[in-house]
Formats: C-alpha cells, sequence, structure tokens
C-alpha cells in the first residue's frame, strides 16, 4: 500500500521558521558567515587532531598544538574555502524557495501564453507537489499533462477541464471540487483521491482507477467510464455520486 510523505520541504520549512537560529541564518548574511566560520574553525581542528593524533606513536603536545595554527596563513585558502561550503550550504534553503518562485512563474507565464504542450510545466508540477506546495483553483485547463506523477498532493477546485491527464499518477491527490469536464483520464491513477464535488461530465475515464477514492457529490454526467475500476457503481446519466439516482443502479445491481 502506498504511503504518504512523512514531511514535505514546505513542512521543513515552517519548522524552521519557529526556530529563532533558523530564522536569523535566514535573514543574515553575517550571521551565516559567522557560523561557516566557526564550522569550518571545528571541522579543521577535528583534521588536524586527526593528523597529529592517529598513529601509532603520538606526535609530542599532538592534543594540547596551538589551534590557531589552523588560521595561519599556510591555511588561509583551505579555510576560505571549507567556510565559503558552510555558507553554501546555509543558503540551500533560500535557492529552493528561488527555483520555487521560478516554477510559478512559468507555469503563469505559459498559461497566458496559451501553451498546451510543456515538459517544464509538467516538471513544474510534479517538484511542487513533491515540496508541498499546491495552488487551490489553479488553471491548468486544456493542457497536455499526460503522465503527471502528483501524488498525494492537493489541487482543491483546480480547472483541469479539457486537459489531457492520460496514465497520469493522481493517488491520493485531495481534488475536491476540481473540474474535470471534457478531460482525457484514459488509464489515469485515482485511487483514493478526494473527489468529493468534482465534476467529471463528457470526461474520459476509461480504464482508470477510482478504487477507495471519496466520490460524493462527484459529477460523472456522459462520462466515458468503460473498463473504470471503482469500489461502486458510478452514474454517467447526470446524477452525481452518492445521490438517489446512484442508489438506486447500486441496488438494482
Amino acid at each position: 500500500m502506498r504511503t504518504k510523505p512523512a514531511t514535505t520541504w514546505y513542512d521543513n520549512q515552517q519548522r524552521r521558521r519557529n526556530s529563532p537560529f533558523c530564522r536569523r541564518i535566514d535573514r543574515s548574511f553575517k550571521f551565516r558567515v559567522l557560523i561557516a566560520a566557526a564550522c569550518s574553525f571545528a571541522l579543521l581542528s577535528l583534521v588536524n587532531r586527526f593528523e597529529n593524533c592517529h598513529g601509532s606513536r603520538l606526535a609530542p603536545n599532538c592534543l594540547t598544538s596551538d589551534y590557531l595554527d589552523i588560521i595561519s596563513i599556510g591555511n588561509v585558502e583551505t579555510f576560505s574555502l571549507v567556510a565559503a561550503a558552510f555558507v553554501y550550504i546555509f543558503e540551500a534553503g533560500k535557492r529552493k524557495e528561488r527555483e520555487h518562485h521560478e516554477m510559478f512563474d512559468l507555469l503563469l507565464a505559459q498559461r497566458q501564453a496559451g501553451a498546451s504542450n510543456s515538459l517544464g510545466r509538467i516538471r513544474a508540477l510534479e517538484d511542487l507537489s513533491a515540496a508541498g506546495l499546491w495552488q487551490d483553483g489553479f488553471d491548468l485547463q486544456r493542457t497536455n499533462l499526460a503522465g503527471l506523477r502528483i501524488p498525494f498532493s492537493r489541487w482543491r477546485g483546480a480547472n483541469f477541464s479539457g486537459t489531457v491527464l492520460r496514465q497520469a499518477d493522481l493517488h491520493g491527490v485531495d481534488l475536491q471540487g476540481a473540474d474535470f469536464s471534457d478531460a482525457d483520464l484514459t488509464g489515469a491513477d485515482l485511487s483514493e483521491a478526494d473527489l468529493t464535488g468534482a465534476r467529471f461530465a463528457r470526461a474520459r475515464l476509461s480504464q482508470a482507477d477510482l478504487r477507495g477514492a471519496r466520490l460524493a457529490g462527484a459529477d460523472f454526467h456522459d462520462a466515458d467510464l468503460s473498463g473504470t475500476l471503482a469500489d461502486q457503481p458510478l452514474p454517467s446519466n447526470g446524477a452525481a455520486a452518492g445521490s438517489p439516482t446512484m442508489d438506486v443502479q447500486r441496488d438494482a445491481s
């Protein structure tokens, strides 16, 4: 059974915001440099101790030698490189945040340009979803997202009308109120998804997997449900899932 990731990048960033130390690192470049210098000094000190004391015959005063030798003229280059590496590591979160902003800008730009085919769009959606960043009500209508993989993400009220989602992995996705009218979901994995109030009017759902999905109030008017896998019969005559008409059809079967 597939399980939802315990944490996402967004969850980790929220925890970092609750730490005064992490907040100061994120906001102050000088503080990052200071901490990086301290970490560099500590790391080079360990290396120095190892060099002096790892042999069978210990060097004289190997444990008490002058630590200031580490930042001597001969070690300036090494000390600077190690400190710069620590600064780079400390800024990983800010770089990732900039990447996410660029992905959102890409999605908006392609939406405005009317581009229907884009591997960059698919990659951006997958990366944002994996990071725990999703946009309720996002407009993705009439785009080609075949093979999209965004399991366990959330896209409530998103507009997927006329979108190609063949073989898409939407397992466990929160799609409450999403619009899939006229969409092509052939072979898509919608198992365990929350499709409460979602609209699938005239959508192609042949061979799609809806097992374990929550379908209360979902509209399957004129949808192609041939070969669809589901825990209960799906209405295609204009009734919503869970409606009285749905109950009558289930009893008759």
